[in-house]
């Protein structure tokens, strides 16, 4: 199967260039929101998370995702290990869903590809980056008491220029240029591999 990885930072626009992919009828895995789900309903997963944050982490069933979030943003190791742990089985829910995707491509979307540990490697990457104001005020606004949460997601990531580095496509999301001729141009490009691919 050939894959578009699509990466950046919170507030980048990654989430909605992803859903212009998905217009033009490219199927994607949202990796957060997948990520939650198993959360909820992998009992291996269930129990490797209550043995790092202790059994009041679920309540009545469901992950407490908040306080998950201050607790790994604020300890880089829990947030090495947490990722070691949760990766792979996020890997393997991507590529059974991957398996049954009737499409010339699919789409990997996750904040933190190029970041994953172990690593995982898709046919192309697509980052979509945005200076830091805008990406702020896309992900917190004027709400000051959710602004040092970004903050600090942010700096825990990569930045764009380390994204960009090892991407094969950049996009743009700034508000000023137009996003739809550039994604029409990626697609064509992985619409072109996956041809020559099956002539092969």
């Amino acid at each position: 199967m050939i894959t578009l990885g699509i990466t950046g930072g919170i507030g980048s626009g990654k989430s909605y260039v992803t859903r212009i992919f998905s217009a033009l009828g490219i199927p994607y895995y949202d990796s957060d929101a997948r990520t939650k789900q198993l959360y909820r309903d992998d009992p291996d997963l269930k129990e490797i998370l209550t043995g790092l944050f202790g059994p009041d982490i679920y309540r009545d069933e469901k992950p407490d995702i908040r306080k998950m979030a201050l607790l790994i943003f604020s300890n880089q190791q829990l947030l090495k290990k947490v990722n070691m742990l949760v990766h792979p089985y996020v890997v393997r829910d991507f590529m059974k869903w991957a398996s049954s995707a009737k499409a010339p491509y699919v789409i990997f979307e996750s904040a933190i590809l190029l970041e994953m540990d172990p690593p995982f490697h898709t046919t192309r990457v697509l980052t979509v980056s945005a200076n830091r104001e805008l990406r702020l005020w896309r992900a917190a606004g004027r709400d000051n008491a959710h602004l040092q949460s970004v903050l600090d997601r942010m700096n825990k990531q990569w930045t764009d220029a380390q994204r960009e580095a090892h991407a094969d496509f950049v996009i743009v999301s700034d508000d000023k240029q137009p996003l739809l001729p550039r994604v029409l141009q990626v697609h064509q490009y992985m619409m072109n591999l996956t041809n020559n691919h099956n002539e092969n």
